[in-house]
């Protein structure tokens, strides 16, 4: 199965609730009340994020940490690619192919491969973190109705 690790996924929870607070800086320990991840996660993400220019951080009494102007508009592939490094399905379809497959000279699915890896790539480029925390802005392409935060507070 594809999937993105747990400390990616926590990583783009923390940069949506950073998006969802505007321009407000918040601390590690709020971040991590508010997203229910454990704050040692919480500080090595935002270290990592901050690393990467997708968040700014202030120190002093009203510090903490907020989303460079240009996150919010940035495509999930551009986020992934920074917390997971390279985004390639196999080995062939890596852009850091250095060791080279060992049946890459007789396979005749790698090209499938590379075409399956840019359709998910190309998806990825199409929606940005604004997009993730507006969940109407992709709720015509979801196959089935995934229950969103908004959407749990409405029926209590």
């Amino acid at each position: 199965m594809l999937r993105i690790n747990k400390m990616t996924d926590y990583g783009m929870l923390i940069l949506a609730n950073l998006a969802m607070h505007n321009d407000d800086y918040l601390t590690a320990k709020e971040i991590s009340l508010s997203t229910h991840v454990a704050l040692p996660s919480v500080q090595k993400l935002l270290k990592k994020l901050h690393k990467k220019d997708l968040v700014i951080s202030k120190q002093g009494v009203k510090g903490g940490y907020t989303l460079n102007n240009e996150t919010k508009k940035t495509t999930i592939a551009v986020i992934l690619q920074a917390l997971e490094g390279d985004l390639s399905i196999t080995q062939c379809t890596s852009k850091n192919n250095i060791n080279k497959c060992s049946v890459e000279d007789y396979c005749q699915i790698g090209n499938a491969w590379q075409l399956i890896n840019e359709n998910i790539i190309n998806s990825l480029n199409q929606i940005t973190l604004s997009d993730l925390i507006r969940p109407k802005n992709i709720e015509q392409y979801l196959s089935i109705k995934i229950p969103t935060q908004s959407s749990i507070k409405r029926t209590n």
